[in-house]
């Protein structure tokens, strides 16, 4: 995983906008290796579904830190 950078931020909006962000970037790696791993026979597909509803959640929620700003 990055070295996770500490940012000072204004609001705690800001804080919850770069998370948001981070966790949406963090879930789309996890589900691209599911994918690879998927396609090597390494794991289920139903584990690839799980990781593919996880991105979906991460983006929800940085829509809706985004229309809080």
């Amino acid at each position: 995983m990055e070295s996770e950078k500490i940012l000072e931020h204004e609001t705690t909006l800001e804080h919850a906008l770069d998370v948001a962000r981070a966790n949406l970037k963090e879930a789309q790696r996890l589900l691209d290796e599911a994918k690879a791993a998927h396609a090597a026979g390494d794991i289920s597909e139903e584990r690839v579904i799980q990781l593919g509803s996880l991105l979906e959640l991460a983006a929800e929620d940085l829509k809706r830190v985004t229309r809080e700003q």
